[in-house]
């Protein structure tokens, strides 16, 4: 199919629809899907494998302590699997152990999503102390 040139623009054909560098076009009018869950990460995220303890601050698992293996980790907060699944709000203490010094964090969790092993991701935000 040809286009004719479109008399606002001189010199060339114009699709019937403004497209910018960064939206090809589609064809039959489709559209990509688009992820439900974006990602909604503000800083990047390292992988990083260590370990941690967590101690829950609140909640009916108050005090309970896990030996942890950290997943990822970013400025903001770190990712982790753990056997029992902890309520989005819950509070805890996450000390991160390894080759460095150790280093404490007051969380927040953020994130519990239940794995097809039993154990659930989990992920948390640091707090401010």
């Amino acid at each position: 199919m040809t286009r004719s040139p479109d008399p606002d623009v001189s010199g060339g054909n114009r699709p019937s629809t403004p497209q910018t560098p960064s939206s090809p076009p589609h064809p039959a009018g489709l559209r990509p899907a688009v992820s439900v869950e974006r990602d909604r990460r503000r800083e990047n995220r390292k992988p990083v494998q260590g370990k941690a303890t967590l101690t829950v601050l609140d909640g009916p698992n108050a005090n309970a302590s896990f030996e942890i293996m950290t997943r990822d980790l970013s400025f903001s907060g770190i990712s982790f699997l753990l056997r029992e699944s902890l309520a989005v709000g819950q509070t805890c203490k996450i000390e991160i152990t390894g080759n460095g010094p150790s280093a404490t964090h007051i969380c927040e969790v953020v994130r519990s999503r239940p794995l097809s092993n039993g154990k659930f991701e989990m992920a948390v935000q640091f707090r401010k102390l």
